[in-house]
């Protein structure tokens, strides 16, 4: 199976067709471009997932909710910086005719975009990052710890920008608040994804995304897969709107999400 999720990877990588450097909602692959000194981004993003899985005959279906506000900067020319605050609203049912749900804000993200330098038209940045316990614990809005992590990222434009590829490594460490949460779930995870993008028309590009990483739960190895497919358009120079679908391609993975938002330049 790892295999088969390789070298699907390896021929999106090599295969796909991509937007400009500055990329961005509704891939969840990073493009290496950073903020403009000076300005401001400001993204409103969100996403409505449905996840339906049966254990034992018994079947739980998800409904939820993501909307995300992300703001970032330009720090110098190479330096970005954003911050990213989630909203979470989630229905969970199932056929013992169980029903719970829950609401709130997660755990805000901080991150850093550093562009360290282009190899032979690649361009390569790093991004590490840290969230903030800013959820409510006791609802499963957070984790009840700081953790942290990072992104490799390599970005290739093609035909002054018309086309690009991204690709992304990352790397997550995760701290747990109880013996329990540390006996079933792992610290270390890892991710791998590659995205492209082509600009059809002046300011509308179509994006196509795949990911895998590693899964949370120790008792199992599959790992989480996604496909996403999606386009954005650029209304002026300060608006873009998008939106697109990402699917499960393995069981762990949410089996459908529609994703949609705007960015705000300024």
């Amino acid at each position: 199976m790892k295999k088969i999720i390789l070298t699907t990877l390896a021929h999106v990588l090599l295969g796909v067709l991509v937007s400009p450097v500055f990329a961005g909602p509704p891939l969840a692959t990073n493009d290496a471009g950073t903020t403009r000194v000076g300005s401001v981004e400001i993204e409103l993003n969100g996403t409505y997932g449905y996840d339906k899985q049966s254990v034992s005959g018994n079947t739980t279906t998800t409904n939820k909710n993501d909307l995300e506000v992300k703001i970032s900067t330009g720090l110098s020319p190479k330096l970005s910086a954003s911050l990213a605050i989630p909203y979470t609203v989630q229905l969970r049912s199932n056929t013992d005719n169980n029903v719970s749900s829950v609401d709130g804000f997660g755990d805000m993200n901080c991150s850093l975009k550093y562009a360290v330098t282009e190899l032979s038209g690649i361009k390569f940045t790093v991004k590490p990052w840290f969230t903030m316990p800013t959820g409510v614990y006791s609802k499963g809005l957070s984790e009840g710890r700081w953790q942290t992590g990072g992104l490799l990222i390599a970005t290739k434009e093609i035909a002054d920008g018309k086309y690009a590829l991204h690709a992304n490594i990352g790397y997550e460490y995760h701290t747990y608040r109880t013996d329990e949460a540390k006996a079933v779930t792992r610290n270390n995870r890892w991710s791998a994804s590659v995205a492209g993008e082509v600009a059809i028309v002046k300011g509308l590009v179509i994006a196509t995304d795949v990911g895998l990483a590693t899964n949370p739960l120790k008792s199992t190895d599959t790992m989480p897969v996604y496909g996403l497919a999606g386009i954005r358009y650029e209304i002026n120079n300060n608006l873009d709107i998008n939106a697109g679908v990402k699917c499960g391609l393995t069981k762990p993975e949410t089996d459908v999400t529609a994703l949609y938002g705007l960015v705000l330049k300024f």
